[in-house]
């Protein structure tokens, strides 16, 4: 016990109609990422486009792959001010009803 654990975020959604690919990936290079991984709850953030699926059925356009210090600290930081460009021009890209978060600890 009293060993430090990290939490795992996975975040899953599907891009809205009609976005530029092109365009998405360039804000999350220049917006998403760096903002996201200058935050002191995040350890490491990485966005992936997913280009299959085992049954093929494309539930999701977008993985982002989160290393946090705790979901709790992650939560605060997806509300405070230092996030707010994100929080404000993400809905131009994603899809809001279709996010999907879980949090993990390795075993």
């Amino acid at each position: 016990m009293g060993e430090f654990m990290t939490t795992r975020v996975f975040t899953f959604y599907r891009l809205n109609e009609g976005v530029n690919l092109d365009e998405f990936m360039e804000w999350s290079r220049r917006v998403d990422q760096p903002t996201c991984n200058r935050m002191d709850a995040c350890l490491s953030f990485e966005v992936f486009l997913v280009r299959g699926e085992a049954r093929g059925q494309g539930f999701y356009d977008v993985v982002e792959d989160i290393e946090v210090e705790s979901w709790q600290a992650w939560q605060d930081t997806l509300t405070s001010p230092a996030f707010a460009q994100v929080s404000q021009e993400w809905p131009t890209y994603g899809d809001e009803s279709s996010i999907l978060s879980i949090h993990c600890e390795k075993i």
